[in-house]
């Protein structure tokens, strides 16, 4: 049988089907490729307490926030973001993805991370430079320079709350004035409150070809770059997520042990930026929005934790 091609309704038709074998044959494609394992736990008697590969609870954000680079909780309904180079903070509904307020507090730079420590907020610049501001007095804001600069790319920064310390996790190297780190090793620092000064040695260190071994990337190291750090409230083992690699890396702090790997879905985490616990254990991570799509906060109710 012959198919007039003159036909539009004929035409119409063969398109659809053209597209329907390229978009099956892509699927196949993507489902063959995918890792066959995404979570990784290393640790004996360990229970890695979120469920990471389901799609949590997710809350799509106004378009104001679409380079959203970091969060932190004020309660189990509201965040705390920032977005790069506004000096501003913004309260926004984990429910309904709304700005509720705008806050500024400095003029616009490379912010990359904040965190709350009672009424004041530290805000990250990606040079390493801290600024304080306190919620209740306007025009209070203060500016610490740290031994990190430029180079370092800090983009990680949470609040240590059973040591009064803030971290920070820098994509690239040590501070200014200690040695180098080795090739592939990535290090958290941490920021005492009372001298406001950067200690010099990390308090934990990660190894890319260790993170490679986890995961099995053919005997080659595995390339990250810290965007987000965070202290979990229960068992304060270290969380470091990155953007540069989409992955999860659970450290203890006392043992400097990889506990759990989690690598990241790219379709639900496009940019991965930012990372907070609540008051309930909650894991929230922020992805920055990408091609279209809008940025986004979910949320992982916690398991049974050992």
């Amino acid at each position: 049988m012959k198919m007039d091609l003159q036909n539009s309704t004929t035409v119409t038709w063969l398109i659809v089907v053209a597209i329907l074998v390229i978009a099956i044959g892509y699927s196949v494609f993507a489902i063959n490729n995918k890792p066959p394992q995404m979570a990784f736990t290393v640790a004996t008697d360990y229970t890695f307490p979120y469920k990471i590969d389901t799609k949590g609870f997710r809350t799509e954000l106004n378009s104001t926030l679409k380079e959203i680079s970091g969060i932190t909780s004020i309660n189990l309904d509201q965040v705390m973001a920032i977005q790069d180079e506004k000096g501003i903070l913004f309260t926004v509904d984990l429910n309904s993805g709304n700005i509720v307020s705008q806050t500024p507090f400095d003029k616009d730079r490379d912010y990359e991370d904040l965190c709350l420590v009672g009424d004041h907020v530290f805000i990250l610049e990606r040079d390493g430079d801290l600024y304080q501001f306190h919620l209740a007095v306007p025009d209070t804001v203060q500016k610490f320079e740290t031994s990190f600069s430029y180079r370092n790319d800090t983009e990680g920064l949470c609040f240590d709350a059973s040591r009064n310390r803030l971290l920070i996790a820098p994509k690239e190297g040590a501070p200014d004035d200690v040695a180098e780190l080795p090739k592939n090793i990535k290090g958290v620092y941490a920021f005492d409150l009372i001298t406001k000064r950067v200690k010099p040695e990390p308090i934990i260190t990660i190894a890319e070809k260790e993170i490679g071994r986890i995961i099995g990337n053919g005997g080659k190291p595995y390339n990250f770059k810290p965007s987000a750090v965070a202290v979990h409230p229960k068992t304060g083992h270290i969380y470091v997520l990155a953007s540069v690699g989409k992955i999860l890396i659970i450290v203890d702090p006392v043992t400097n042990q990889v506990m759990h790997v989690q690598l990241l879905d790219e379709e639900a985490f496009p940019q991965p930026e930012g990372m907070t616990f609540d008051a309930s254990d909650n894991l929230l991570i922020s992805s920055e929005g990408l091609l279209g799509k809008a940025a986004s906060i979910t949320r992982f109710t916690p398991k049974t934790i050992k």
